[in-house]
């Protein structure tokens, strides 16, 4: 005997198939908060640490024996603090936004060249107290960071080597030591036990920082629509311009050293680390499965190519064939941004309508 379903039992059971094929099961803020800090944050700012302490080393023993050997040291030092650095620089929550500190690293745009006439004036009036350590850390923002000792290592052809090098390298000393204290401080910030690790694992009402799992998500969130949005607008649309005639690449970060590139590229690799190991890929395969790998390869092909450029910036903006792939890549990241932003949003029900850079 053949079993009659009712017509009512049958439209009750197909309108429960249709919700649960429709439900979307909520983003876990909590484990994607613990991915990015255990495999991106902490070993981020760790890197940079080792790095901070290895350019000040660096820079010291250029100072107590210069050499052309001990110049090119230091310049690979300070290479390698950049890269390190622009993994991280994404970063603008946590620990590097208490006091000034990432602004204090990199004061940058500049694009009236305020930083450069404050380090100008500290060298021709040989103002003692930029040659030390502890004194530094008071002053401007604009005479402490990376910028400052780019300046002081490859300005004026980098004439740490000439007659009047001593004054200049103690002063690039003590700049090497402050951004070695700051990388250090904020490693401190993220420890295990720390108010911000608490706070970024177990927000609540009550703490300052976060009081729920879905801010910590959105300040992660921000970090990697913004990086994408750093790196395509900041960092190569103002100085590409729109012609060659137009270009600017003084306004570019690093291009005393020819780091410009790297820097970029480093800024999406964070970007990639935040989205791949962070949880963000997962929320996106989630909401188009395959979308994920297709965003992936758009931040890998950018950074192959950002790494691939061997040029300085002032002859990659006025080369035909280098601003054809700089502008392709452009578009290329607006498109991965805005696809993975209105996903990740989506996915993990975030609302974001503003730039972390902005300090809104």
């Amino acid at each position: 005997m053949r079993m009659r379903i009712s017509q009512p039992l049958l439209i009750a059971a197909a309108l429960l198939v249709v919700s649960q094929s429709g439900a979307r099961a909520e983003a876990d803020h909590a484990a994607i908060a613990r991915a990015s800090l255990t495999q991106v944050i902490r070993p981020g700012y760790a890197a940079f640490s080792a790095a901070a302490g290895a350019l000040q080393g660096k820079v010291a023993t250029l100072c107590q024996q210069p050499s052309a050997a001990a110049l090119r040291e230091a310049r690979e030092a300070f290479a390698g603090a950049v890269a390190a650095w622009s993994k991280v620089e994404i970063i603008r929550f946590g620990p590097i936004t208490r006091e000034h500190r990432f602004e204090r690293l990199f004061f940058w745009p500049d694009p009236k060249g305020l930083g450069l006439k404050q380090i100008q004036d500290a060298l021709d009036k040989q103002e003692v107290t930029v040659t030390e350590s502890d004194e530094i850390a008071g002053k401007s923002v604009a005479l402490q960071g990376l910028p400052a000792l780019e300046y002081l290592l490859y300005g004026d052809d980098g004439n740490l080597l000439k007659e009047d090098r001593d004054f200049r390298c103690r002063f690039g000393l003590a700049v090497a030591t402050n951004v070695d204290r700051i990388a250090n401080s904020v490693v401190e910030g993220w420890r295990e036990g720390s108010a911000y690790e608490k706070a970024f694992l177990g927000p609540a009402p009550a703490d300052p920082y976060y009081h729920a799992p879905k801010e910590v998500t959105l300040d992660l969130f921000k970090a990697f629509a913004t990086g994408i949005e750093l790196v395509r607008d900041q960092k190569l649309g103002k100085q590409l311009g729109a012609s060659p005639a137009e270009a600017k690449p003084k306004l570019a970060a690093f291009w005393r050293s020819g780091l410009t590139f790297a820097n970029a590229a480093g800024n999406l690799e964070g970007v990639k680390a935040i989205f791949a190991q962070g949880g963000f890929a997962q929320v996106v395969a989630q909401e188009s499965a395959g979308v994920e790998n297709s965003i992936l390869f758009d931040l890998d092909h950018a950074i192959t190519v950002l790494s691939g450029i061997d040029q300085p910036i002032a002859t990659a903006v006025i080369d035909e064939h280098t601003r054809g792939k700089l502008e392709a890549l452009r578009v290329a990241l607006k498109g991965a941004g805005q696809t993975a932003g209105d996903m990740i949003s989506k996915g993990a029900d975030l609302a974001f309508g503003f730039n972390a850079m902005d300090g809104d």
